[in-house]
């Protein structure tokens, strides 16, 4: 009687491929929940750039690493106090001289074009000023029918939690966030 043996499978293989995408899946989770929400637009403050009901994609690491809001950023941020998030539009920067009033935006002299707001009646008293260090004016679209830093002043960089970065949800909307003023 002879004794086969038998080759063993070499499994050796399957399993490094496999402990290799498991801990690819395990750091790619781990990096969406340090980088990217989601948020539901609530009102109609943002029209018509955004509409009540559309999923937003959020960069929360977006400002990290010595990055900073641009004018013309849609930003998701928190008030001291409040616990809702807010959707605003970037529109003033840390040390810079604003006059807003009768519908309009003047920096530093020059009228701001923006081809994004909702051009209705809007309801503002004249404010002017010069921005802090780490200050940011933030607007809505719909300027007849946002609360922003003109009712509530300007956003410190420390509560301001992410860019909003596309419309995900509903399919008819989906899409990428330009900034207006990116060349």
């Amino acid at each position: 009687m002879t004794a086969r043996t038998r080759a063993k499978p070499k499994t050796r293989l399957p399993r490094i491929l496999s402990l290799i995408v498991l801990l690819a899946l395990g750091l790619g989770v781990l990096w969406a929940s340090q980088s990217i929400q989601t948020a539901l637009v609530p009102s109609k403050s943002m029209e018509p750039t955004l509409k009540v009901g559309d999923l937003l994609l959020v960069r929360k690491d977006a400002y990290k690493k010595g990055r900073t809001p641009q004018r013309g950023d849609i930003v998701l941020f928190v008030r001291e106090g409040v616990p809702d998030y807010f959707v605003k539009r970037v529109i003033g920067l840390p040390g810079e001289h604003m006059i807003v009033g009768s519908g309009q935006v003047v920096i530093e002299g020059n009228f701001l074009h923006e081809p994004y707001v909702n051009r209705q009646m809007t309801r503002e008293r004249a404010i002017e000023g010069t921005l802090p260090e780490g200050a940011y004016f933030l607007m809505g679209d719909n300027r007849a029918h946002s609360e922003d830093s003109r009712d509530t002043g300007p956003v410190q960089l420390d509560n301001i939690k992410g860019k909003v970065t596309a419309v995900i949800s509903p399919k008819s909307r989906r899409g990428k966030i330009l900034n207006p003023f990116d060349e």
